[in-house]
């Protein structure tokens, strides 16, 4: 079921969840027709000026996942306009651009960011020239974040697009040195999500977890049967004790404190806490991600074209759609994108036989 806060949330956005996909399609963007981008992903999620990333793509088609030679991957070098409607610059979704730093083709391609990336796209303007106005900084997002955005190109149509981002380490815009220090001592990067499961569930019956499109065995449903469908991820709440495994209340569980857990920076696949500086009480607070889940097939229809959890709903783990099979036999694909709202994306690839 979809709640009120979820639906608000779901209906209000994140600007990077916006642009992490391509343009809306119209119809039922659910329902995968032809050869598409579903979604973009940089690993590490999160990722300083001139680390090393990866970017990889899930480029699919009617007939299931395909090799993405094709896809042409460039970083955006320019911010967009306060005038443009997205979050990369218009000059920036051509195949060569002077705003362009190209990476390469094929499904997924390694790069680094950009060294003024947060000069460009962060809260640290450069210098101005003599007789020059002082730069804007740019505007976080709403979980305070900066992003680096690559643009990847399927094809030559205007729509043949799709936008991913890496979340930019430039610290804090507007705090005071004690709070920069605090922030930069309590913050662990983003982590990607991931799917712990996706299950099926019919009328009166048990939950049977759906196979990745990878195994030899196969779900088997009847044509036009509705049935719900659960995207489950991990639990990221951890139990506030060192040695949870997760470093969770980070005023009081840090480096110094507690190494077990937060000596060496690691993130969990679920909705993760973080640390963000509020600026409008000016002051550091304690938050978790809220999580949206958008979903495609190659036949049959969902009752929802995206599901989630919102920011206070961090403590449900699971979010459900209803999806009703298509009225002939065929074997489909399934396919189900996992993103939180700090820019981290995960997926998961399945088949399903109607009968």
């Amino acid at each position: 079921m979809v709640t009120r806060s979820k639906a608000r949330w779901l209906l209000a956005g994140a600007v990077v969840l916006a642009a992490a996909c391509r343009p809306e399609l119209e119809g039922r963007p659910s329902l995968v027709k032809s050869e598409r981008i579903l979604a973009v992903r940089s690993v590490p999620a999160d990722a300083k000026p001139q680390a090393k990333v990866r970017f990889d793509s899930l480029f699919v088609g009617p007939d299931g996942a395909l090799d993405g030679e094709v896809l042409d991957w460039a970083l955006c070098k320019k911010r967009a306009s306060l005038t443009e409607a997205g979050s990369i610059a218009s000059e920036c979704l051509e195949r060569e651009a002077d705003e362009l730093e190209q990476l390469g083709t094929g499904p997924g391609v390694d790069g680094s960011v950009i060294k003024e990336s947060c000069e460009i796209f962060g809260p640290t303007p450069p210098t101005p020239k003599a007789g020059e106005p002082n730069a804007r900084p740019a505007d976080p997002d709403t979980t305070g974040g900066f992003y680096q955005s690559v643009r990847v190109l399927s094809g030559d149509g205007p729509s043949d697009y799709a936008v991913g981002v890496t979340r930019l380490g430039c610290g804090l815009g507007g705090a005071t040195q004690e709070q920069s220090a605090e922030f930069t001592r309590r913050y662990l990067p983003n982590e990607n999500p991931a799917l712990d499961s996706l299950t099926l569930t019919r009328d009166e019956e048990d939950e049977q977890v759906l196979p990745d499109v990878q195994s030899d065995e196969l779900l088997t449903v009847n044509a036009g049967e509705t049935v719900t469908l659960r995207a489950s991820w991990a639990d990221c709440g951890g139990s506030g004790e060192c040695g949870d495994g997760v470093c969770v209340d980070a005023e009081d569980e840090d480096a110094e404190s507690c190494p077990e857990d937060c000596q060496t920076p690691h993130g969990c696949s679920g909705a993760e806490p973080y640390v963000y500086f509020d600026p409008l009480n000016r002051s550091l607070t304690d938050r978790r991600e809220a999580m949206r889940v958008s979903w495609f097939a190659t036949a049959g229809r969902f009752e929802h074209e995206r599901t989630g959890r919102a920011e206070d709903e961090a403590s449900e783990l699971s979010t459900d759609n209803t999806w009703t099979a298509p009225d002939e036999s065929m074997e489909l694909r399934l396919w189900v994108v996992l993103r939180d709202d700090r820019g981290g994306v995960g997926w998961g690839s399945y088949r399903l036989q109607v009968d």
